[in-house]
């Protein structure tokens, strides 16, 4: 039986993660002769027979291992028809927490989750040098100048995305490495031999490779040699498998490929917020960004305390409905719009519902927000008010909290694209540029629900 393999999660509470550039920034477009030139990189050409040697097993006959201006990828060395198994790893030569001596094990064991354990073992390899048995993959595996996760980044560098959500996020991941590295300190200073002189840097370089390499499978967090030089086509309908019964990973190739092409799975549909906290890179384009925003509570408001205590106890949110509620601040995340129309799929209706509550002007607005619930599905305020003027004030006050946000986006973007700003001289070229990304596509998020919401507007102010 055979179980999907996740990329790593470490933030936002998504499966899985990317870790090279996008497709627009590849060379995947380029001609078959130019990508089979790049297959000739001496430096590659051993990292499969090593494996397969490890293994004791075939790995792959029908791919190579190349290089590109975009780092490591696997090519079409053989033609691949659609359906054909065009790799298996054993889980044997997988960098897994059970790989760790007994002793430095049981140590770790409660200290720290799953993928920090797995970093650590990635440093001990890397300390060992020719010692480790995984000598070929670690030296293959990108130095701290070729990574660009936001863990990575400068106080400088993430002030970029300040507008975002990320931000925070991002700031709350480089503490947890910090802390995480406090922890396991003690026990690498324990096997000198093993870790060497370790520092905070060497851990969060350590997590951002296993972040942007790891998957998560039945067996826990694998960094799976030669599977994770697959690159990311976000259309592509191949996953890696883990099949219990062979004790392998494997992928299935979706479509057929030339001699020469690069083969590419599907790792997730993640947002460039996403992409950029745990694998550093972004889509110029990405179909699949979202908003995550705070909107702050109305405290000065006399009825707030009543309008929080009435939301509480009836939102009932749907599982899509991704939200967070604290007593000042409350969260939605929010996608493009699909019609601007004011018809389909537009804004999340629980972000709806919270301005039909709190933007409600007296207690009877709320009782008779309370009996319309009764009257239909139980859930408060989540259809459209029988108050035609209601509705539109509370909706008019949604278009000015998105008109807020599309603004101070809107800023940062002027701002990032301004050459000879003295904040940016210090900032990576590719990092600018990721943040660009993150930036406009939340902005086209925002902009997408802005017009929904004014067009919705509208329509009920014709009707």
């Amino acid at each position: 039986m055979a179980g999907a393999g996740a990329r790593l999660s470490l933030g936002r509470g998504i499966a899985s993660r990317l870790r090279v550039p996008p497709p627009c920034r590849l060379a995947h477009a380029a001609s078959a002769s130019a990508e089979i030139t790049s297959l000739k990189d001496e430096d590659c050409s051993g990292f499969l027979h090593w494996l397969q040697r490890k293994a004791g097993t075939q790995i792959s006959a029908v791919l190579t291992l190349g290089s590109s201006a975009f780092g490591r990828s696997l090519f079409a060395l053989e033609p691949i028809k659609e359906g054909d198994c065009i790799m298996e790893v054993p889980y044997d030569v997988q960098l897994t927490q059970d790989k760790f001596p007994v002793e430095v094990r049981i140590l770790l064991d409660n200290v720290v989750g799953d993928t920090a354990k797995v970093a650590v073992l990635l440093m001990m390899e890397q300390h060992l040098g020719h010692e480790s048995g995984w000598e070929p993959y670690v030296k293959s595996l990108p130095c701290k100048g070729q990574m660009h996760n936001m863990m990575l980044w400068d106080l400088n560098e993430l002030h970029m995305v300040r507008n975002s959500s990320i931000y925070n996020e991002a700031i709350e991941q480089k503490d947890q490495a910090k802390k995480e590295f406090s922890a396991v300190k003690p026990i690498l200073e324990h096997f000198p031999h093993l870790f060497g002189e370790t520092n905070v840097e060497d851990f969060m370089l350590a997590s951002a490779l296993v972040s942007s390499r790891a998957w998560w499978t039945l067996r826990g967090v694998s960094l799976i040699p030669f599977a994770d030089f697959l690159n990311h086509d976000g259309f592509s309908n191949s996953i890696l498998l883990y099949d219990e019964q062979k004790d392998v990973c494997e992928v299935i190739a979706d479509r057929s490929y030339a001699v020469g092409e690069q083969v590419m799975i599907r790792y997730g549909k993640f947002s460039n917020a996403t992409l950029a906290l745990n694998f550093g890179f972004t889509f110029s384009r990405n179909v699949y960004d979202q908003v995550h925003i705070w909107i702050d509570m109305p405290e000065q408001d006399l009825l707030c305390r009543e309008k929080l205590d009435i939301w509480e106890r009836h939102h009932s949110p749907k599982a899509e409905d991704m939200f967070s509620c604290g007593r000042t601040k409350i969260s939605f995340v929010i996608k493009k719009a699909k019609s601007s129309r004011g018809k389909g799929i537009g804004v999340p209706e629980i972000l709806r519902a919270f301005f039909r509550v709190f933007y409600s002007t007296s207690l009877e607005e709320l009782e008779e927000m309370t009996m319309e619930a009764a009257r239909n599905d139980g859930r408060l305020a989540r259809r459209p008010l029988e108050n035609t003027e209601r509705e539109i004030h509370a909706h008019r006050m949604l278009l000015l909290h998105l008109n807020d946000e599309i603004q101070g986006y809107s800023t940062a973007i002027e701002q990032l694209e301004i050459a000879n700003d003295p904040a940016s001289r210090s900032v990576h070229p590719f990092r600018k540029e990721m943040a660009k990304d993150l930036l406009v596509g939340e902005l086209r998020v925002l902009q997408s629900a802005s017009a929904w919401v004014a067009n919705y507007c509208e329509s009920l102010s014709m009707s």
